[in-house]
Parts: structure tokens; C-alpha cells; sequence
């Protein structure tokens, strides 16, 4: 924000050298970055911030100024609108993205060069002086903090104005002369036929105001700050008026903004005021909230001493509506332009500005020594982390924030997702509901840049409109070994995603993780499942749908992926392992070789030779998959091996055979399974 330093004596007067002035509004928390010499002015550059809408005008500062230096601030009285019988012919089709708009036409003015203390102050402020019309526009734009838009009424296609969405392929020509293509989520002003102004933001070309112009139509708005910053955003046009739309303009101050620039433009253009149309969707008075405060808080807060008749003060010089309660304490109502006071907070920071932060004692904060609870979490999350980091996988930190397009793309479009109400782009309107869109992301970076062997995992937050859960989720892509040793370099695939995970959860004490195989809409066929701790499903596991490698436009056939809720771990954690004596009897080892239909699992023949081990069985250890020639179609061949063992004696080779065959002769009946 630029600020003329003659513009800001025309309301106060005061006799402050620059660098003093500078520095008493900096402390004020309005930092003044740079200050440059134009034309005989001095002109500040101040970094508001995004809170502070008020202060990006003239009249704004000077309020600032008068409470710094206790002095009066001469504030231009302005007329108010004089009474017309005309209407503007005014329609507001988008009732939420316009909540008033007034309208005043103007007839018979004369376009010339606008006075010299208008175009002066602008020139300061980088503006280049166009005519009396359109300097005045822009002179109550900087003064007041309300943009205005001037229409030759005359080139409005049916005299008529329509506040509406822009239609998908729609152009329009803007005061820059550059053409711009429009959509649905772009509100406009149009005439009868077409756009002739992008709201808030720009006016179009058709209708600007020039030198045979003669009849005026004066637009004063206020438009939702949300569709504005969207569409600045999404055209790449920011203007002076986009910069405090999309901030929040004070929607009161609409009607005084018309009032000031409809007289200075009768005053030096002449003309009539023929007609005036005001529609107002939204509250029609101000109500502010009663904030009460008293002395004592403010200096038990602030460390200093401030007597209630300062304060007072402090906040009147501001606008402040301010009336008593008792000897140490008043009600102060925040003005309409005034939205970011809303608690007793606020308005101790409200005197802590204008006192000045540099006059602020310095102390230092008295800390008492507390016991703070351990954070249950970080103990199994840091084990989790370290398992990862041991199998070759590398953390990553994405963004939360993600948007509607990318969870298209990963075929989640039917998530159940928390939107963000005041998002800053497009590109992060909403919360993720998964880790997927966000580990896409970089995998397809990563990919472009010619990394091609990915393992990746991340544990953060997904948000769901019941919650958010921590979840990890891992990526993994590529060959599993690039060592110049091997002679054939096998790729990752789906049993080294499942042997990372166990792996990782085995670290926990954790041994109740089942896999089910599971359809999952983003997961290829067949090679997905379902994760299930003790009973609960908990996450799923898969190769990522080829579909959705197309949609990111990623350079990669085989790409798989796991996402789990965590906390169900953190539940589920054992400190310590309860300790089991080594058995000191002898094993029998049986391998087994057979060809089951492929829709199979390896669980279910576990289960049976458990359920008949009859306490012999020990453990059931997989050995190889087969898929060749003399595998029937639509089979798999599958070798492992049963070790029989006992804790209490040693087995043997008669009784270990009967239950053996037992089990080869089960695997036969109950799954159809084929000895090899």
C-alpha cells in the first residue's frame, strides 16, 4: 500500500519529520518497507496486512496517525446522494456474490482533464491521470478504500446492467486490451448481451469511458471477496480494486464511497444526477458487538500504566463508539470498518499499537516449571519411522490442502470431503480426504525429473467430515535392486509393499494384521486388499489403477500403495515383547508343493494347517509362487513348508505323518487343491 504523504496532511495536520513519522508507524504495526521522493511528495510503501482492509486508503492512515499523535483528523464532509425518481434498470442474478450494488446515471457530463490536486495525488501513487471521470473513480478508490467502476452508459446494450456468472467460452476485452476467456465460476457485470466488466476486478473495453462520452452510469459494489480472490487468481489479474475486494471492503461504507465520488464528479464534470438504484441483499444497518474492557486488563496485560481517559481516547480517535460502564471499565463497539475486532484481546492490541510497541516494557516472561505428559504417540511413530527408514523408504511432507480435479484423477471423486470456506487458491479448496492425490503429486515430479526408483511414505492427517486421523501411507515404484551385480534387476511389486508394511508393524508387537483381498475403485483388480487389525479395517493396499497413472500422466506401468490409520496402531502398541523361551526339541520339516485356484490366499491354507496341526504345527513358512506350463490355467502353483515342532518332547516320524496327511488330504477336499 502506497501512501502520499501531502494526501495524508490534507486530513491532518502535524509536524513530524518523515523518518519520525515512518518509524512512530511502524511501531504502530503498519511497517513502512520503503520510502521514495516523487514529484515533490514523499511516498510511503507500508506492508498492511491481510486483517487490516481499513488502512488500505488514505482516510484509513489518517485515522492511524490521528491516534499516534492525539490529533484531530479533518475527514471531508461529503454531501449525501441527491434524491432522483429514476431507476437504473439493475439485476442481480448471483444473490450471493453481489450483496449491494447501487447504480447512479449520470447525464450530460463533459470529459476533460481532471482537477490538478486530483491527478497530483494520483501520480504520486503510480497512477497515470486518464480523464476527470476515471481519476475521480480512482481518487476515492485510494482516499476511501472503495472501488467504483464508470460505464458509458451510452455503449450498454439495452441500458441495462446484470450481475451474473460469466457463461463457460464467454470473452471478454478488459481496459488493458489483453482477451480474456471466462467460466462459471467468474462473476461479472454484463448488459443485455454480453460481459462488460469482470467484477471487481477490471472493466471492459465496449464500455469504457472516453472522450465523446456524455451520459455515465456509476457502479459502487460489494462483491464476495471469495469469488473475487478465485477469479484474480485464476485470470492472473490483480488490480487495486481485486487487492481490497478480496480482502473484505467495509459493506457500510458503500453508500458514503457513491456520495463522495457522484459530488467531486458534478463538481468538476458536470451533469445531472438522473437516475439512482440501489439493491441491498444483505443487513441494512450496522450492529456491532459491545466488547467490554477495563484498565486493569489492558495494563496487567501490556506491563505499563494507562489511565482510562487515554484509552478512551485512543479508541474514539479511531472511530471507536465508546461509552461507560464504571470508573474502570467502558463498552467499545468496532466500527464497519473495524470487522477484525471481535474480542477483549483485540482491543488490548488496538492500545498497544497506538502506545507504540518500541514504549512497551520489556520483561521477561515469568515460567513455572509444570510436568508436562508425554505425547503417547511419538514413541510408536518414531518406531514406525525408523522401520521405514531401515527398508530404503524415504519420509516426505506434502500439502493438505488439496483440490476437487486431483481427486478426479485418483478415482475419489466420491470421498466425503471437508471444504475449506476461505480458500487462498483453487489449487487448495479442500482437505484431503486421502494421501493418495498428495503422494501422485510428487511421484509424477520426481518422475519427470528422471528418479525412477521411488519409496516414499508420509504420516500426516487426512480429514473427513466426522474427524481428521493420522495415517501413513507409502509409494513405492521402480526396481528393487539397481546394484551392477545382478544380471536381471527385478521391479518392486506387491509382496514388497505388504513385507515393508508387517515389517514396520511387527516393530510394534503388533501381530493381529490380517490382509483381506478387497475391490478397491483406485487399486488395479486383483491386486488389492483390505488391511484389518484385530477385527477392524484399518487401511488398504494395492497396486495403483493403471487409470489413474493415465489421469496424473505418469511415466510408470507399476506403481503400488498403502494407506493406514495409525492411531489404530498407536492402540494397539506394545512397549515390550513378552519373552518366549527358545524350544529346545528338534523340528520336522514337511514341504508341501500344490496348485490352487488363483483366487486363493495363502491365509486359507494356513488356517487349515493350523486348525489340524493338532499342536504339532509350529509355523507354516511360504516358499515360492509358480506360474508356468504345468500350472492348469486359472491356477497357481504354490510350495511351502510346515515345521512340526513341540515344546515338551520330541516328535515322532509316525505321529508328525499322520497329521501331515492329514493336512495334504484337506488342502485336496476344501479347496480343490492339486498335489504336485
Amino acid at each position: 500500500m502506497k501512501l502520499s504523504v501531502k494526501w495524508l496532511k490534507d486530513y491532518i495536520n502535524f509536524d513530524l519529520s518523515i523518518e519520525e513519522l515512518a518509524h512512530r508507524l511502524t511501531m504502530a504495526g503498519l511497517e513502512v518497507e520503503k520510502i521514495s521522493s516523487v514529484g515533490g511528495d514523499t511516498v510511503f510503501e507500508l506492508e498492511i496486512t491481510p486483517n487490516r482492509v481499513d488502512c488500505l486508503n488514505v482516510i484509513g492512515l489518517a485515522r492511524e496517525v490521528s491516534a499516534i499523535l492525539d490529533k484531530n483528523c479533518n475527514i471531508p464532509m461529503i454531501k449525501e446522494l441527491p434524491v432522483s425518481t429514476g431507476k437504473c434498470d439493475i439485476e442481480i442474478k448471483d444473490r450471493a456474490g453481489c450483496k449491494r450494488y447501487i447504480a447512479t446515471l449520470i447525464k450530460g457530463i463533459n470529459i476533460s482533464v481532471a482537477p490538478t490536486y486530483i491527478t497530483d495525488r494520483l501520480t504520486s501513487l503510480g497512477n497515470r491521470a486518464i480523464n476527470n471521470v476515471v481519476d475521480i473513480t480512482n481518487f476515492v478508490l485510494f482516499e476511501t478504500g472503495q472501488p467504483l467502476h464508470a460505464f458509458d452508459y451510452d455503449k450498454l446494450i439495452g441500458a441495462k446492467i446484470i450481475v451474473r456468472r460469466a457463461r463457460k467460452g464467454e470473452k471478454i476485452i478488459t481496459l488493458d486490451g489483453e482477451e480474456r476467456e471466462l467460466d462459471e465460476e467468474i462473476l461479472v457485470i454484463a448488459d443485455a448481451e454480453r460481459p462488460v466488466a469482470i467484477a471487481g476486478i477490471m472493466g471492459g473495453k465496449d464500455t469504457e469511458v472516453g472522450p465523446d462520452t456524455q451520459n455515465i452510469l456509476l457502479e459502487s459494489a460489494y462483491f464476495d471477496p471469495i469469488l473475487i480472490r478465485r477469479a484474480s487468481r485464476k485470470l492472473g489479474l490483480s488490480t487495486d480494486s481485486s487487492y481490497r475486494f478480496e480482502r473484505g471492503i467495509d459493506y457500510f461504507g458503500v453508500k458514503q464511497s457513491t456520495a463522495r465520488a457522484v459530488n467531486l464528479i458534478l463538481k468538476h464534470a458536470g451533469g445531472r444526477v438522473a437516475a439512482i438504484t440501489e439493491l441491498l441483499l444483505g443487513r441494512r444497518a450496522y450492529s456491532g458487538k459491545k466488547i467490554k474492557i477495563s484498565q486493569q486488563i489492558i495494563n496487567d496485560r501490556l506491563g505499563v500504566k494507562i489511565g482510562l481517559p487515554k484509552i478512551k481516547k485512543i479508541f474514539k480517535r479511531q472511530g471507536f463508539f465508546v461509552s461507560e460502564l464504571s470508573s474502570d471499565a467502558i463498552y467499545v463497539v468496532p466500527p464497519s470498518f473495524r470487522s477484525d475486532i471481535k474480542e477483549t484481546v483485540d482491543l488490548v492490541e488496538e492500545v498497544a499499537r497506538i502506545v507504540g510497541y518500541d514504549n512497551l516494557a520489556i520483561d521477561l516472561p515469568l515460567i513455572k516449571g509444570e510436568n508436562i505428559a508425554p505425547f503417547k504417540a511419538r514413541t510408536p511413530r518414531e518406531i514406525l519411522k525408523q522401520s521405514l527408514f531401515a527398508n530404503g523408504v524415504s519420509e516426505v511432507i506434502t500439502y493438505a490442502m488439496i483440490n476437487r480435479e486431483q481427486l478426479k484423477k485418483s478415482i475419489l471423486e466420491d470421498s466425503k470431503v471437508v471444504y475449506i470456506k476461505n480458500p487462498l487458491t483453487t489449487e487448495q479448496e479442500i482437505m484431503r480426504p486421502s494421501m493418495l492425490p498428495s503422494l501422485l503429486s510428487i511421484t509424477k515430479l520426481n518422475i519427470n525429473r528422471g528418479e525412477r526408483n521411488l519409496r516414499f511414505f508420509e504420516i500426516g492427517k487426512v480429514y473427513l467430515p466426522e474427524g481428521e486421523k493420522e495415517t501413513l501411507a507409502i509409494l513405492i515404484s521402480g526396481l528393487r535392486s539397481n546394484d551392477w551385480r545382478d544380471s536381471v534387476k527385478p521391479e518392486l511389486n506387491f509382496y514388497d509393499l505388504k513385507g515393508i508394511i508387517e515389517a514396520a508393524v511387527s516393530r510394534l508387537y503388533i501381530d493381529t494384521l490380517e490382509f483381506k483381498r478387497a475391490d478397491i475403485p483406485c487399486m488395479e483388480h486383483g491386486i488389492a486388499a483390505e488391511m484389518f487389525l484385530s477385527g477392524q479395517k484399518i487401511g488398504y493396499i494395492g497396486k495403483i489403477n493403471r487409470n489413474v497413472v493415465e489421469n496424473w500422466s505418469i511415466r510408470a506401468k507399476n506403481i503400488f500403495y498403502t494407506e493406514l490409520n495409525v492411531e489404530a496402531l498407536y492402540q494397539k502398541w506394545q512397549p515390550h515383547r513378552k519373552f518366549v523361551p527358545p524350544i529346545t526339541f528338534p523340528s520336522i520339516i514337511r514341504d508341501v508343493s500344490i496348485a490352487v485356484k488363483a483366487n486363493i490366499c495363502f491365509k486359507d491354507i494356513k488356517e487349515i494347517a493350523f486348525s489340524l496341526g493338532k499342536g504339532m504345527l509350529a509355523s507354516v513358512r511360504f516358499n515360492e509362487e509358480y506360474l508356468g506350463e504345468k500350472i492348469p490355467k486359472g491356477y497357481r502353483g504354490i510350495s511351502f513348508s510346515l515345521i512340526y515342532q513341540s515344546s515338551e518332547r520330541t516328535l515322532t516320524e509316525e505321529e508328525v505323518d499322520l497329521v501331515h496327511e492329514n493336512i495334504r488330504k484337506t488342502l485336496e477336499k476344501q479347496l480343490g487343491a492339486i498335489i504336485r
